[in-house]
């Protein structure tokens, strides 16, 4: 599915708080799952490459308000890409400076 397919199919069924999702990229094909702490996705199944990019999500979910679900989707996929493409890791800064200094 595409990004849109994908953020339609989870406002539709938005997940519980806490509830661990994992979603992956290949290309501009998405897939997502539910999952626990018991069943994690490891990595890719039948023998399939890694992913472009993934994440996993367990906090809580946007509402139906819809500039509040597309800042969050923005964000949700922005980070996505640092975990397994090689971009600029969000979740870190410089060590010379230890404490994030946001505009």
């Amino acid at each position: 599915m595409n990004r849109s397919e994908l953020v339609a199919e989870l406002m539709a069924d938005l997940p519980e708080p806490g509830e661990l999702v994992y979603i992956e990229r290949r290309g501009e094909s998405y897939t997502w799952r539910r999952t626990d702490a018991d069943t994690v996705v490891a990595g890719p199944e039948d023998g399939a490459t890694l992913p472009d990019g993934w994440l996993y999500y367990s906090g809580t979910w946007p509402t139906q308000d819809s500039d509040k679900a597309s800042a969050f989707f923005d964000d949700l996929f922005a980070e996505m890409e640092p975990s397994g493409s090689g971009g600029e890791d969000r979740c870190r800064w410089s060590l010379d400076d230890p404490w994030p200094h946001w505009h």
